[in-house]
């Protein structure tokens, strides 16, 4: 039987160890977040030159998170496809996705997410003209750039709130008011610092450069977007390219070559069509619109203006619009709802705390005020039996000393009398006499017990 034991007891370990040897090692999570943190490097490169390939990195992070539980693969696979949709001019899946990454990135603390995240809810708004969403989401993605002392993000969005105040300060007709140029000169400060942040030099050359060209200042403006070409090419921002030439272009024509001014608006085109940026595409052909209008080929201008409208109406501009703003408003007022609720929900929770906490206070009184009135009571008790004790005792001390001293005193004369009658000649009843010495005897030696037991209790 021992033996059958000692055999089953090897086997089953084993079988035990033969698995353990088969399984796979546990999945190297430093590996992981290398890769997961490479996808979104390369992520941050794409929107200005190849959008399918900004797609498949957001579908690869996607994939990741959904796989191993990664939430920054998850956040950052919805940022970059909320990107890839804003950028392909589908304004309203944009939103919705960017609302879904937003709360994920809020539920799971992603914070280096918010700045990303705002920016493209800014572009958004922007491109739809709701500059109060705008603003206020170009101010929300700086504060977080700032907790985050990111100094990338702050450039950037620096960048953004400006271009945002200009475009609006143009809408409005307020030209009078734009102050976008003196944050773009700060970022740009700044992205001079380190050679780090050169890349960013780009948008706020190009920025810059439709500051001056609107403020009709066309060698500042021709200057600037010179020097975002250059960079645009040096680092394959594409999608940039297309701002520079834009403000190149218009400006070569206010200054009179308007063949030269007309290349780069072309060449501009043809960027935002290879890219499929349709949005793009869009706008520069309401550029061209503008271009031919002021050149007096009016046939071409209505072409230009044909195309943008087609453009316009098949991306649903207007529809996008409106909806993109009432998802925002709509997910604020739910998130407004929610912190309501949560609050409302601690509140809730904490009165029951305070009610449970009073409840056990009053039981945990109650019990004291009882157990301090059985206390007295108690103490009452041995008081008043501690006192009738005390009276017993005396008492029997009392009754001792009596039956002690005090009869032992007639006692001791009355076995006197028993000697002196003895020893006299008178006739006596001599049997009388022994009975009447003998109880005085037992009662001589009963008189000795009581007293032996006095000396011993004290």
């Amino acid at each position: 039987m021992h033996k059958f034991t000692s055999r089953l007891v090897i086997c089953i370990c084993a079988i035990v160890f033969f698995n353990s040897c088969k399984q796979s090692p546990p999945p190297d999570k430093t590996y992981g977040n290398k890769q997961v943190d490479s996808l979104i490097t390369i992520g941050k490169k794409y929107p200005n030159n190849n959008l399918d390939s900004l797609i498949l990195t957001a579908k690869k992070l996607s994939n990741i998170g959904a796989s191993t539980g990664n939430k920054k693969a998850l956040v950052y696979g919805e940022l970059y496809t909320a990107q890839y949709y804003w950028l392909t001019a589908d304004h309203k899946t944009a939103m919705e996705i960017a609302v879904k990454c937003l709360s994920h990135i809020q539920k799971w603390n992603i914070y280096n997410a918010y700045p990303a995240i705002y920016a493209i809810m800014g572009n958004l708004h922007k491109e739809n003209t709701d500059y109060i969403l705008a603003f206020e989401d170009a101010d929300k993605g700086l504060r977080w750039a700032r907790a985050n002392k990111d100094t990338i993000g702050i450039i950037s969005l620096l960048s953004l709130k400006a271009m945002f105040l200009h475009t609006h300060g143009l809408a409005a007709h307020m030209p009078l008011n734009d102050t976008s140029i003196n944050l773009q000169l700060t970022a740009l400060k700044m992205a001079n610092a380190k050679p780090a942040f050169e890349q960013l030099q780009v948008a706020l050359n190009d920025n810059i450069s439709q500051y001056y060209f609107d403020n009709a200042d066309y060698k500042n403006s021709i200057a600037y977007g010179e020097r975002g070409v250059a960079l645009a090419k040096k680092y394959n921002k594409q999608r940039s390219l297309t701002y520079s030439y834009i403000w190149i272009g218009y400006s070569w024509y206010k200054l009179g070559d308007k063949q030269k001014g007309l290349n780069y608006i072309n060449n501009a085109l043809q960027i935002a069509h290879t890219l499929k940026t349709p949005y793009r595409e869009m706008e520069i052909h309401q550029d061209l619109y503008n271009f031919y209008s002021h050149a007096g080929d009016y046939k071409e201008a209505i072409t230009q203006n044909d195309r943008y409208q087609q453009m316009h109406d098949s991306l649903r501009v207007g529809m996008n619009a409106r909806q993109v703003g009432e998802l925002q408003i709509k997910y604020e007022s739910s998130e407004k709802d929610s912190e309501i609720a949560r609050i409302s929900h601690e509140k809730r929770i904490e009165n029951r705390q305070i009610l449970i906490i009073s409840a056990i206070t009053g039981l945990f009184i109650f019990f004291f005020i009882i157990l301090f009135l059985q206390y007295r009571i108690i103490w009452h008790n041995n008081r008043h039996i501690k006192q009738s004790n005390e009276k017993k005792d005396k008492a029997l001390v009392d009754i001792a000393f009596i039956q002690s001293h005090e009869l032992r005193k007639p006692l001791a004369s009355i076995l006197g009398l028993i000697n002196v009658i003895r020893t006299s000649d008178a006739a006596v009843d001599q049997e009388s006499l022994d009975k009447l010495e003998e109880a005085g005897k037992e009662l001589d030696e009963k008189i000795h017990s009581i007293i032996s037991n006095i000396n011993e209790a004290e």
